[in-house]
């Protein structure tokens, strides 16, 4: 169990390395911005609960919203848990169904959780149209493209790494 916590504490640091990429170089586009560093995002809590086989891989996922907020990416703290939840349900999904075709609506699971999420959020706090436009936008389409990308890549990856081994 000791090498595991290791291996997650890795995985932990290259999510938020790769999380970072955006204050590195602040200059990538809005959605070139979410497509790039959404796949590696998925990819690294994809490879984290393959490589681990704990559940604790989750954990990736809950706290790159906090990040994100610390970013500025998520302008609503209420966005926090809503995204937590919709990384968790991935992690969790990917790692249960590893071996299965229902991998593939690890995805769809995802982007419900955050659309269903983010309007609630809006009406909760009844906040101006126009913001919530962009994050039900962020919330919707990409997210099955980013969770589908970042399948593939760890699926290639994890080639790569095993043959490493």
């Amino acid at each position: 169990m000791k090498q595991s916590w290791t291996v997650l504490a890795m995985f932990l640091a290259i999510a938020l390395l790769v999380q970072s990429i955006r204050l590195v170089i602040p200059m990538i586009p809005g959605p070139v911005n979410i497509f790039l560093i959404g796949s590696l995002l998925n990819a690294v809590m994809v490879l984290s609960i393959w490589h681990t086989g704990s559940c604790w891989a989750a954990v990736i996922g809950g706290v790159l919203p906090l990040g994100a907020f610390v970013q500025g990416q998520l302008p609503i703290v209420w966005m926090i848990p809503v995204v937590a939840g919709g990384n968790i349900a991935f992690t969790l999904w990917t790692g249960i169904f590893r071996y299965s075709s229902l991998l593939y609506l690890a995805p769809v699971v995802k982007t419900a959780i955050l659309y269903g999420g983010t309007l609630a959020v809006w009406q909760l706090l009844e906040l101006p149209q126009a913001m919530m436009g962009i994050l039900l936008f962020m919330m919707s389409w990409p997210q099955l493209v980013t969770g589908m990308v970042g399948i593939f890549l760890a699926r290639k990856m994890n080639l790569r790494i095993s043959s490493v081994r």
